[in-house]
């Protein structure tokens, strides 16, 4: 097995030193921004530019919310659903061995994004290889666009 595609880390968007402070996902809910758009309505479900592994979507609501408490039940119930169907797609086309479903809340526990979103991250039994543990360096076993590519067709696109 030969090394397909490299990844590196995430350094570039950590690093990133933007003169436009407007909120990357409400950017990409108005077409400002171009995105993998998965799924687009009250929650947008996209794919990560900066992934921590292969098919790791972000989900998060159409309207700009910073705290869970901002969003009625109906909101949360909307967004799980679409995390739910997140999963569901990866393990028909991905067939990871496992998930990571998480939320950063607040620039002290991770947020680099003022927008609320989840993270859906698959987890496979090799994805955290010598490369990327000794080097910084993420190893992806095909670009972006061939995973969205698969993953497309299955979203409901609106």
């Amino acid at each position: 097995m030969y090394l397909e595609y490299l990844w590196t880390n995430r350094m570039k968007w950590i690093l990133r030193k933007s003169k436009d402070r407007k909120c990357i996902f409400c950017k990409i809910v108005k077409g400002e921004l171009k995105a993998k758009i998965l799924k687009r309505g009250e929650v947008f479900v996209i794919m990560n530019n900066f992934p921590y592994t292969t098919g790791h979507l972000l989900v998060f609501p159409k309207k700009h919310v910073r705290e869970l408490e901002e969003l009625k039940e109906e909101e949360i119930y909307e967004i799980v659903k679409n995390i739910r169907e997140c999963v569901l797609i990866l393990k028909k086309v991905l067939k990871p061995k496992g998930f990571n479903i998480g939320i950063n809340l607040g620039k002290i526990a991770g947020a680099s994004i003022s927008h609320l979103h989840f993270h859906v991250v698959p987890r496979y039994g090799s994805d955290a290889g010598f490369v990327e543990i000794i080097s910084s360096t993420k190893v992806m076993p095909e670009p972006l666009e061939k995973t969205y590519k698969k993953l497309r067709k299955y979203f409901q696109f609106s």
